[in-house]
């Protein structure tokens, strides 16, 4: 009885002492284990915020601009090409004015110095003169859209520089006789109309450069374009046909400049110096239709792209001349400058030819050949007016004015780039 007792006594001590403990151990909610020490607090720990003074992200999608910037280069493609291109040359161009009854050689006489003979003379042509072999960049950005495409495009070609250059003209002839040109070595004479009308070669008057004379011709191009090209009536491979219309602006300008020295055989006096230079610029603006033909492949792609631009043709030529005497007497002749500005309707045709051949999804390399004509143009060689009036004891003023003039021009070349799509 003792011992049931005391052992129900020994268990109620040891409950109550566990008790104790472990309501030490949950004081304020908190758990303790043995040995570990939790500091006591009525205060609540403080709350950090993590996102103060840190920088925004420099590129955030969910923003609305950037959000338009990313649906719009994903529907983006650019194209970058190198251009080769060759402007059409002068041709069988003299400068000077007609003619009548030409003979072969050509003998003139220096009517500005009392009717002195100056032996065979040639005219300056400029069928020799080449504008080809032009360097260029063209830069087209595209845009898909719905149903259609947009393309924007950029070009500009170098400036295309050669030269009809003929010096030392009195080399190898008679010391006695150095003005008087022969056969072999010719002076360069650019004939005059009288009052306005052509003369007999043998009675006509010239300008007449016996040391050197040159005649540098340049051109450049550029301009830009902005088309939408419907989608194709039938998608996927196979053969395409496509409508497109937008708007084009086209520069063409082109510089001619002389220069020629008669010193009459280098027998001492004013020399006869004549500067002559001639500018046009071209600028073609108007709307634009056309098609593109094409044979799409997974692999590559080859187009043709016809189109006619409706363009009006705001175009300014300018002449300057002088002095065209001996310098004794440049003070009544007088440097002379003509302009002129007028605006005319101009189609433009262009007709391109491109094989696209695809390396990734994203990127592919291409050749091509364009061929652009425009109907009215003004060049500088075409709007010289050489004339003279005639002076006192045979001798004549000759007068360098303009006569705008509008012709037919092409250009034509090669291309080859690349295109990434995004």
């Amino acid at each position: 009885m003792f011992r049931s007792n005391l052992f129900r006594c020994v268990s109620l001590i040891c409950v109550s002492v566990v008790g104790a403990d472990a309501s030490a151990q949950y004081q304020h909610g908190y758990p303790q284990m043995p040995g570990v020490h939790v500091p006591q607090s009525s205060y609540q720990a403080p709350i950090l915020d993590y996102y103060v003074g840190q920088k925004p992200e420099l590129w955030d999608d969910q923003q609305p601009i950037e959000q338009f910037v990313t649906a719009l280069g994903k529907r983006s493609w650019f194209r970058v090409d190198y251009l080769h291109m060759d402007f059409e040359r002068p041709g069988n161009v003299f400068l000077g004015a007609p003619l009548l009854n030409v003979t072969d050689p050509l003998s003139v006489a220096d009517e500005l110095a009392g009717g002195v003979t100056t032996g065979v003379g040639i005219i300056p042509n400029l069928n020799g003169v080449d504008l080809g072999d032009n360097s260029g960049i063209r830069g087209t950005w595209g845009l898909d859209l719905q149903g259609a495409e947009f393309e924007l495009e950029f070009f500009g070609t170098e400036q295309s520089t050669d030269t009809l250059s003929m010096t030392d003209l009195q080399a190898f002839r008679d010391p006695l006789f150095p003005a008087i040109g022969t056969v072999a070595r010719p002076n360069v004479v650019v004939p005059l109309l009288t009052n306005g009308a052509p003369s007999d070669a043998a009675s006509a008057n010239y300008l007449i450069y016996d040391q050197s004379y040159s005649a540098e011709l340049k051109a450049k191009m550029w301009g830009a374009e902005a088309i939408i090209v419907k989608d194709s009536y039938v998608p996927g491979e196979g053969i395409a046909w496509q409508w497109l219309g937008g708007f084009r602006y086209v520069s063409f300008e082109e510089e001619l400049s002389q220069i020629g020295l008669f010193n009459a055989g280098g027998a001492g006096g004013p020399a006869r110096v004549s500067q002559i230079r001639s500018t046009t610029s071209n600028n073609m603006y108007g709307p634009e239709v056309g098609a593109r033909a094409s044979i799409v492949h997974r692999k590559f792609r080859f187009s043709m792209t016809p189109r006619i631009a409706f363009t009006l043709n705001d175009y300014t030529a300018k002449t300057d001349s002088g002095p065209l005497t001996e310098a004794a007497v440049s003070a009544t002749d007088p440097l002379r400058s003509f302009r002129e500005s007028h605006i005319e309707f101009t189609p433009l045709f262009e007709l391109s030819f491109t094989g696209e051949l695809h390396l990734t999804p994203n990127f592919s390399i291409f050749g091509g050949y364009d061929f652009m004509w425009m109907y009215k143009v003004t060049r500088p060689f075409n709007n010289i007016h050489y004339n003279s009036i005639p002076g006192a004891a045979g001798s004549f003023a000759p007068i360098v004015s303009q006569n705008a003039d509008l012709d037919t021009f092409y250009t034509k070349g090669l291309s080859f780039g690349c295109v990434l799509r995004y």
